[in-house]
């Protein structure tokens, strides 16, 4: 392992603040349907610890209804943000009409348009179940949507 690595500071680094705030999306995504399961709970860690960042899920909890979209999450996170929402619509089995809709607004305030959502989210069902890793899947469809 290079020793240079631990000296260069990554050029797309995020900060912690805006980490949470992309946490609190998915939050939000997975509450929008008047619950969270178990399953989208443990997608929301793996994505947190795929940022390196620790969650307090009961302060979140408490903050539910403040939660907002951040215009500037585009630009911060671009079609990342909006793969991991329309992921977390399919881990529980179920897709919500309310998530649908939530996730239709967040991709409208990010530029995309609202049908491509539901695109998304079925195009991930069906690539999943055909056997490809999350990341394949997320370059396919990147291709496809990013704008």
């Amino acid at each position: 392992m290079p020793i240079q690595r631990f000296f260069t500071k990554k050029i797309t680094e995020v900060s912690e603040e805006d980490q949470l705030g992309y946490i609190c999306q998915l939050f939000k995504m997975a509450h929008s349907d008047g619950h969270m399961d178990e399953c989208e709970y443990h997608f929301i860690l793996k994505v947190a610890q795929r940022l390196e960042i620790e969650v307090d899920f009961e302060s979140l909890h408490r903050q539910l209804t403040t939660i907002t979209f951040d215009q500037s999450s585009h630009q911060k996170y671009g079609f990342d943000l909006l793969f991991d929402l329309s992921w977390l619509m399919l881990v529980d089995g179920e897709v919500d009409d309310r998530e649908l809709q939530l996730g239709a607004e967040i991709a409208s305030q990010m530029g995309y348009f609202e049908s491509n959502v539901k695109e998304i989210v079925t195009a991930i069902g069906e690539q999943k179940k055909m056997g490809l890793p999350p990341l394949e899947i997320k370059e396919k469809l990147k291709t496809q949507f990013a704008n």
